[in-house]
């Protein structure tokens, strides 16, 4: 007897699941990587194979393929995975779908989610979910390039925005203070902050299990942060938050992102003001290089300077396309648990 072939929404969910590796250390998956296309490009430059080929051939090198670190990415894979599921459903007219059946449909999905008017980060993160719980290559199929200067969320007024903001004040003005994400705000508490002399340590657990340590020195953030410790000890709670105080889809990565901007502004004056302070914000991005076991490999004496879609994005805002790189590193490991100038800027400053 035939055996039925099973729902797809719950084989692409099943893959998913089983993908888990929470607490993992996604760094050996990508020295592993890094090795293996190394070694890959050797040979294929060995052959005589063209650049451009073998661009495309070291793409589909990938150790943590069958890998997802954290427990907030595998909730957007699945819920977009269903988006796909639901797009197959409609041109096939059955659920009973299988994997290998559903694969002739990813460029289809593609071109419909283009036709919608989606994003191309939008996109990309869709495909990107769908490839992975499938078994296929994002590389192989036709989509549109993500830049991140044409991301407008975080920048631009959504629908909820005006209720949210009612809804959601108190998580907003912490967490432009604090500059957290959305899971770490929820569940930071009080047993994870430290008070220091005229600062404050936020310990946290971030993307992928990462231990991450925000600092907190300036003076009204500060005060801010000390405002909410108080009301959490006064209600007799924990957390920073209550449940009912993050009961709301508010943009809190815009707060992040604001908290980030207004750190740089501030480090940016005080470098302007007192000279002899870029020495100290130099020694203290080396010390935690160092500290991390990473690699630093930027030149902290040579300013950022944007390029291309986002540098054409900051002229037309009138805003300068040159950061101060000691500034922008030291937002990005104090605030947003970044170790490069570019992720910072391109994500977060130039928002």
């Amino acid at each position: 007897m035939k055996q039925r072939t099973r729902q797809l929404t719950y084989a692409l969910r099943a893959n998913l699941e089983g993908m888990a590796a929470y607490g993992e250390s996604k760094k050996i998956y990508k020295q592993k990587t890094q090795q293996l296309r190394r070694q890959k490009y050797s040979e294929l430059i060995y052959k005589g194979i063209s650049r451009e080929n073998i661009y495309k051939e070291l793409l589909h090198i990938d150790s943590a393929k069958n890998k997802i670190f954290s427990y907030s990415t595998m909730k957007n894979y699945i819920r977009f995975v269903k988006d796909f599921t639901n797009f197959v459903y409609i041109q096939t007219g059955t659920s009973r779908v299988s994997i290998s059946e559903s694969i002739p449909y990813i460029q289809l999905y593609i071109n419909h989610l283009i036709s919608k008017g989606d994003s191309p980060n939008t996109i990309n993160l869709k495909l990107a979910a769908v490839c992975k719980a499938t078994g296929q290559y994002v590389v192989d199929y036709t989509h549109p390039i993500r830049r991140y200067s044409d991301v407008t969320r975080s920048v631009k007024t959504a629908v909820r925005d005006k209720y949210n903001f009612q809804r959601a004040c108190e998580a907003l003005e912490l967490n432009r203070a604090i500059g957290l994400r959305r899971n770490e705000l929820a569940r930071v508490s009080i047993n994870d902050i430290y008070l220091g002399e005229k600062c404050a340590y936020i310990y946290s657990k971030g993307k992928g299990g990462k231990n991450n340590i925000t600092y907190i020195s300036n003076p009204a953030k500060l005060d801010i942060l000390y405002k909410y410790m108080r009301q959490a000890i006064a209600d007799g709670r924990e957390t920073l938050l209550s449940k009912e105080q993050m009961n709301h889809d508010a943009d809190l990565h815009h707060a992040r992102a604001l908290c980030a901007i207004d750190e740089y502004n501030r480090i940016l004056a005080d470098i302007k003001a007192n000279p002899e302070r870029r020495k100290f914000y130099k020694s203290f991005i080396k010390d935690t290089f160092k500290k991390y076991n990473k690699p630093l490999l930027e030149d902290l004496d040579k300013p950022y300077f944007l390029r291309g879609a986002g540098k054409k994005l900051c002229i037309s805002q009138g805003k300068s396309y040159i950061y101060d790189r000691v500034a922008v590193l030291y937002v990005s490991l104090t605030i947003l648990h970044h170790f490069r100038s570019d992720t910072t800027v391109q994500h977060y400053l130039i928002k």
